[in-house]
């Protein structure tokens, strides 16, 4: 047996991994004595509850917390371990430890100096601080502040604070903090490693990761290894010292079993360390998984929703773990690389359609040279794998290439629905003239299957672009209460008259219970807003007839009363409209005040009623005070 990396520890920061390797398949009971007796020895931390597993199966490679050991205990470890390798055939054991952790306190402190900057540069200027976020954005070395659109007038102006905004950036970049030293780096690998160094500019802190395939013989239980040097990468971001230091808001490890790959990924990393220093550390941990599994293709990557909806595909995780087809494509040229993809056998026929995707969405749609390059790389992507997103995007580049027919005819005949729904936006978008003859595409079953959210976007799409056919798109929606609170958050992006026609849509859904929360809230504030839209595109006919209609509803949000009011006195109806006011105030409006004022209830401001509708209400606030 050879041992690797047992060494004792040289600080109390010592944390690391052991994985183990058996010379033949050990069944689950065996793997739990081993634990069970590497545990005895003071070789690992694994506890009973690590010790459960969901699909316990026989394996060669095992992989569990380690605790280094002082000076002192490293004879008596070894010792113990030679004794349990015989016993239970093990042929290799690595140890892999660091000694260091990210300094939580500080990162603590300096949030704590933003707070205090915020509130002195509101005191300083009577203008809203910009929040710790904003502060936390332009400190840190990684995090890149977005930028915002500039006024037409004014552009000198305006270019004056982008460089000043741009030196100042440069004179706040935070450095790492680390509680003893920097962890291990690594600059350079012995596989490829696509996006680095690119990757340490292009850095992104909302999300970020790295795929790995692995190459040789598979070994069972190599999944295990992979998550354990996940589960260090990340132990390096915690510090047991704050509780309130949340260093990432979200992590996994997603195995594709199919293709042997793997994607490390965490969200909103918020860490006093550069992107530098993260970066070649996440590499360091990929060298050090390569010396016990080998690797044959790594990349870093910004992971975005389209990333994870295929690495957490239903029908089994996608990886795409690199795309040598993308080099060879830029340095040989287009047939050439094809001829590279039909001839190898190290990538299956989904990983190439993948690839060919990839390249082709670098080609502009709307550009006729590029289009071309994009369709050929797209059918040959379909061709690769049927199943591939090629047929989607192939769409796309259609009604870019105002080839809308087709289009259509390819989405009708494509194996997912999504396709139907991309076609129809993209259609709407770009050539809104033409998508009366898409609608078809929305059909009953085309909309029984799309998650409501997606058909709530595409109908706000329409309403943004395509505003003439967005009635005949809502009459196809069908009557589901899950589209009750998305459709309501889609009326939010388009102007009062769509949104007025997207609401009455969510009116005409099934009612939601009392007890369903965010969809019920939504249907009482469709009532609310449809009112205040009708009213002010002046349809006071409609005002009233929603204001009627949302009556039963007061009680859960007195705001309709509020709106109410002010469609009965657009009308002339002075008496109801008073009733309303008394309604608002009775049920405890919380901005009953603003009806004192409200131009749109000018009409009752002169009626002594109105006026003593707010005496009371006075009266009865001071009595409570």
């Amino acid at each position: 047996m050879e041992i690797v990396g047992l060494e004792p520890r040289r600080s109390d920061l010592a944390r690391g991994i052991v994985i183990a390797r058996s010379a033949e398949l050990l069944d689950p009971a065996a793997q739990t004595r081993l634990w069970t007796e590497l545990a005895a020895a003071g070789l690992t931390e694994r506890t009973e509850d690590d010790l459960r597993d969901d699909e316990p199966t026989a394996r060669r490679l095992f992989a569990a917390p380690w605790l280094p050991p002082d000076a002192s205990e490293l004879p008596g470890q070894r010792e113990a371990l030679e004794q349990i390798a015989a016993k239970f055939g093990l042929d290799m054991v690595w140890f892999v430890k660091i000694e260091t952790g990210i300094d939580g306190v500080t990162w603590l402190e300096l949030e704590r100096e933003n707070r205090e900057a915020a509130g002195e540069a509101e005191a300083a200027d009577d203008d809203p601080p910009p929040g710790l976020t904003a502060l936390r954005e332009r400190e840190v070395l990684y995090a890149a502040e977005d930028a915002g659109e500039d006024d037409d007038e004014d552009e000198d102006e305006d270019d004056d604070d982008e460089l000043d905004e741009d030196i100042e950036l440069d004179e706040v970049q935070l450095d790492s903090h680390w509680r003893n030293g920097s962890p291990p780096f690594e600059h350079s690998v012995s596989f490829p490693i696509e996006h680095y160094p690119e990757i340490i500019d292009d850095y992104e802190s909302e999300s970020f990761g790295i795929a790995l395939k692995l190459s040789g013989s598979p070994i069972i239980g190599e999944e295990s290894v992979v998550n354990a040097f996940f589960a260090l990468w990340l132990s390096v971001y915690q510090d047991e010292r704050a509780d309130d230091f949340e260093p990432f808001q979200r992590a996994d490890v997603i195995h594709d079993r199919r293709h042997r790959s793997a994607l490390m990924w965490v969200e909103r990393f918020e860490v006093p360390a550069t992107a530098s220093d993260q970066v070649h550390f996440l590499l360091w941990i990929a060298a050090r998984l390569h010396e016990i599994v080998p690797i044959a293709w790594a990349r870093f990557d910004t992971i975005d929703d389209s990333i994870k909806a295929h690495a957490n595909a239903e029908d089994g995780a996608f990886v795409l773990a690199g795309n040598p087809f993308a080099d060879r494509f830029r340095r040989s040229g287009e047939e050439a690389a094809l001829a590279w993809a039909v001839g190898q056998s190290a990538w299956s026929r989904r990983e190439l359609a993948g690839m060919l995707v990839e390249v082709a969405l670098e080609h502009d749609p709307d550009d006729a040279n590029a289009a071309l390059v994009a369709e050929r790389l797209l059918r040959r992507a379909q061709a690769f794998d049927p199943a591939s997103d090629a047929i989607g995007y192939l769409a796309i580049v259609m009604v870019r290439q105002h080839r809308v027919a087709e289009a259509i005819a390819l989405a009708r005949s494509a194996p997912s629905r999504d396709v139907r729904l991309l076609a129809i936006g993209e259609i709407a978008e770009h050539s809104p003239e033409e998508l009366g003859g898409a609608l078809d595409l929305l059909d009953p079953e085309t909309t029984a299957v799309t998650p409501p959210e997606d058909l709530a976007e595409l109908t706000a799409s329409i309403a943004r672009h395509a505003s003439a056919h967005l009635p005949a798109v809502l009459a196809r929606l069908p009557d589901d209460v899950a589209l009750v609170p998305q459709l309501y958050n889609a009326s939010f992006s388009v102007d009062r008259v769509r949104a007025l026609q997207i609401l009455r849509r969510v009116l005409a859904l099934p009612e939601p219970p009392k007890t369903t929360g965010e969809a019920r809230t939504a249907l009482v504030m469709a009532w609310n807003n449809s009112c205040i839209y009708a009213h002010a595109i002046g349809d006071y006919r409609l005002a009233v007839e929603l204001a009627e209609g949302g009556q039963r509803f007061g009680t859960e949000n007195p705001y309709i009363y509020h709106s109410a009011a002010c469609a009965y006195a657009a009308v002339g109806q002075i008496d109801r409209a008073l009733a309303q006011v008394a309604l608002a105030i009775e049920h405890g409006y919380e901005h009953a005040e603003k009806m004192e004022t409200d131009a749109d209830l000018s009409p009752l401001q002169s009626d002594p009623r109105f006026a003593a509708l707010f005496v009371d209400w006075r009266a009865k606030r001071a009595d409570l005070n």
